[in-house]
């Protein structure tokens, strides 16, 4: 799994990288031979005004998935990278059950 990590509108910690990759792979480790390539991006939308503004975006990319792509806002940034990487992982989970469903529905 490639995971690559951009930042918006402020610098990305090692505590906040580290956060982030380990509950991605926490989150996408059981679908390991799937996920090709993860881009991962968070961003501070509304800048030093505060408010419900950090915003985090996960895009995944597999050999027998179609794109997904989940986002989740917060005011706290760890909160919403936790949402992002719990939804990612549950889509990842729905579509390659979808795929496989579909897979053994197929009239011979």
């Amino acid at each position: 799994m490639k995971l690559q990590l951009i930042s918006q509108g402020f610098a990305l910690t090692p505590a906040l990288r580290r956060h982030l990759e380990r509950r991605l792979a926490f989150a996408l480790g059981r679908f390991g031979h799937e996920v090709s390539q993860v881009w991962a991006r968070v961003a501070d939308t509304n800048g030093p005004k505060g408010g419900v503004d950090k915003l985090v975006a996960v895009r995944v990319q597999g050999r027998r998935l179609q794109t997904i792509l989940v986002s989740d806002t917060d005011a706290n940034l760890y909160a919403a990278i936790d949402r992002a990487a719990d939804r990612v992982g549950r889509a990842i989970a729905r579509a390659l059950d979808r795929h496989q469903q579909r897979r053994y529905l197929r009239p011979d």
